[in-house]
């Protein structure tokens, strides 16, 4: 957690004519089931860990927000508060105090909000999938509180808030669901949660006594800008296209009045379907492991252009067509992966939670293609290194990897990883790592509490 009185300091220096700030806290987090799912409306088993941001922040006279990091990638930012707040261009790192004080003075029907002065600090490591960026935007939101005069459970519930965030945080670009958030304002200190979604809500699972989860940077930064945001986003929008194609499979075999918000309907509304039934509607909805856009718009009764403008935008099609089957089947068994892990969570058995990870890791990586080389090395390295689970863990495309290691054999696990991986992989394929990076890429990871003001 981030020293408080220094984090003072340093927002004095920053606006020395300012008064005593307030500090807000939130989480990182790290998801150890459940990947590329929750926008779907299906459940995920993350949990907080042990690394924060934090605000320090102060009201102003006027409707300026000024933004100020120690970290040298994020430059000192200024916007003017407001209702409506024009985007930074894509990658600025205040998108994300903007995602979140814009969706607060919506939800308020705030016309003039007031300015703020704002310090960012934290120790959540950047672009590894540990959700610094929704970390931020839920520290932002505590501050934009604080700055209308309105309470965290009085006035916006955390679950209410949360909800909110995850629709906010789109505004950067990015069309995730709304696990990070969820997590990040719900997260429980000693224990992980199952979150379901539609409504929002969370269960506390606990974890294992005997075991720990450490988390593993990759290096391989997992950024949500330019051609990264594209690849992060085919999942999402994959996901349209598939709910519509199974909508159109379900109202044939099931009647016309059949409508899916999201693939998780399929389980939960009104239909109620098995995890073989629904197994049995995917087989249908695609025969093949490929579907075209034409197919899709022949299977739908649509042109190939209203496909896009309803679902898909501008998604680039790929040669033969889009993996829909394996994307589709990602959900089914994630899912399954999901609930059986909770009930293994709740009898102790790690043994059985580590082996859903493995299985997890090789759905993400080939049903859902959002591994890389590095993450399987890691991944790889760490089984041999003693971790009964291993798996990637958040977006993918880089990152940080998510270990289940007996408790007695983390200093082992921890040598053979970085003789392996950080000290022979990287160098091997000119990845660089020096030692200060070699020193926080290997983190042992705790569930603390949720997102809340220090001060």
């Amino acid at each position: 957690m981030e020293n408080i009185p220094r984090l003072k300091a340093a927002f004095r220096r920053a606006y020395p004519d300012a008064p005593e700030p307030v500090v807000c806290r939130a989480p990182g987090r790290i998801n150890l089931l459940g990947e590329h799912v929750d926008y779907n409306g299906l459940p995920v088993l993350p949990m907080t860990i042990d690394r924060d941001i934090c605000v320090a922040c102060a009201p102003r006279n006027d409707h300026r927000v000024r933004l100020s990091d120690r970290e040298p990638p994020f430059p000192p930012a200024e916007f003017v508060n407001g209702p409506d707040i024009a985007p930074s261009p894509a990658g600025s790192w205040e998108n994300y105090c903007k995602a979140a004080f814009q969706g607060l003075n919506r939800h308020f029907g705030v016309e003039n909000p007031p300015g703020l002065d704002i310090r960012v600090s934290g120790d959540v490591p950047i672009a590894a999938g540990l959700s610094s960026s929704s970390a931020l935007v839920v520290a932002c939101a505590l501050a934009c509180l604080k700055a209308l005069d309105k309470s965290l459970g009085p006035d916006i519930s955390r679950i209410e808030l949360a909800t909110l965030l995850a629709d906010a945080e789109q505004y950067v670009g990015t069309r995730g669901g709304g696990m990070d958030q969820a997590i990040i304002l719900l997260g429980e200190e000693g224990d992980a949660c199952k979150i379901d979604f539609h409504p929002l809500r969370a269960e506390k699972v606990p974890v294992f006594d005997e075991y720990v989860f450490v988390a593993c940077n990759s290096l391989v930064k997992a950024e949500k800008t330019g051609a990264a945001l594209t690849r992060y986003n085919e999942g999402p929008l994959s996901c349209r296209l598939i709910r519509a194609l199974v909508e159109k499979q379900a109202q044939t075999e099931f009647g016309d009045e059949i409508e899916l918000a999201h693939l998780a309907d399929l389980w939960y509304g009104p239909l109620c379907l098995t995890n073989a039934e629904v197994a049995s509607l995917f087989d249908a909805a695609f025969e093949k492991d490929t579907t075209t856009l034409e197919e899709a718009a022949a299977a739908l009764d649509m042109a190939p252009q209203a496909i896009r403008d309803a679902w898909i935008g501008e998604l680039p099609e790929p040669e033969g067509g889009f993996p829909l089957r394996a994307r589709a089947r990602h959900q089914l068994t994630e899912f399954k992966r999901v609930d059986a892990a909770r009930d293994l969570a709740l009898t102790g058995d790690a043994i059985g939670f580590g082996r859903l990870m493995n299985e997890s890791h090789a759905s993400c990586a080939q049903d859902y293609a959002v591994s890389c080389p590095e993450l399987d090395e890691l991944v790889a390295i760490a089984r041999r290194a003693g971790s009964i689970g291993s798996r990637l863990t958040g977006a993918g495309f880089g990152g940080c990897t998510v270990n289940l290691v007996p408790a007695k054999d983390v200093d082992r696990f921890r040598a053979t990883v970085e003789r392996q991986y950080y000290r022979t992989y990287l160098p091997a394929h000119r990845i660089p790592c020096d030692e200060s990076t070699l020193e926080s890429s290997i983190l042992l990871v705790r569930p603390t509490p949720g997102a809340g003001y220090l001060s």
